[in-house]
């Protein structure tokens, strides 16, 4: 199936406790800042409680000025999961989606492109000569947010899947 707002969704079964995952979880999280200065070198900045966690990918630091500044990105996904203990271990359940405003801006883009893009093919079965025009270029605004919003959020999403199932996983 074809999303067109991006968002993923699994569980991670474990052997471990579920305190054994909270404090996985917390050994690789720095904990969020309201302010751009997040120092550390871990690869989620959020919050890791009891039974759950909400954090996004850490992208990188720049040095400017002396001051180390977190990069971030509008398109990566945020990371919500639930950890619930079980009889033969621990399950996390884990949902990726993007930031609201992100989400928000991306449905009136794509509403307002996919409007025009009707508009130009009633106006090319009509035969309106700039019909195939404005189909074309709203073709392209489609194309060209869907290939930004694909690349930036599948690309850190599979990526922080791993890392997790890899901290996560069973040895």
């Amino acid at each position: 199936m074809i999303h067109i707002i991006p968002r993923m969704k699994f569980t991670i079964q474990t052997g471990k406790s579920p305190e054994e995952v909270q404090a996985l979880l917390q050994s690789v999280t720095d904990t969020e800042n309201r302010w751009l200065i997040v120092p550390g070198d871990k690869a989620f900045i959020g919050k890791v409680g009891e039974t759950e966690f909400k954090f996004l990918p850490r992208l990188g630091d720049v040095l400017f000025a002396g001051i180390i500044i977190h990069v971030k990105d509008s398109f990566l996904p945020v990371i919500v999961g639930q950890i619930q203990g079980q009889e033969s271990g621990t399950a996390v359940i884990v949902r990726m989606r993007l930031l609201w405003f992100v989400t928000a801006f991306l449905c009136v883009w794509f509403g307002i492109t996919g409007m025009v893009f009707l508009a130009g093919l009633l106006a090319v079965i009509s035969g309106q000569p700039d019909g195939w025009g404005i189909t074309a270029s709203a073709f392209g605004f489609i194309l060209v947010g869907q290939l930004l919003v694909k690349g930036g959020f599948y690309i850190p999403a599979r990526r922080a899947k791993r890392r997790l199932e890899e901290l996560l996983g069973d040895v």
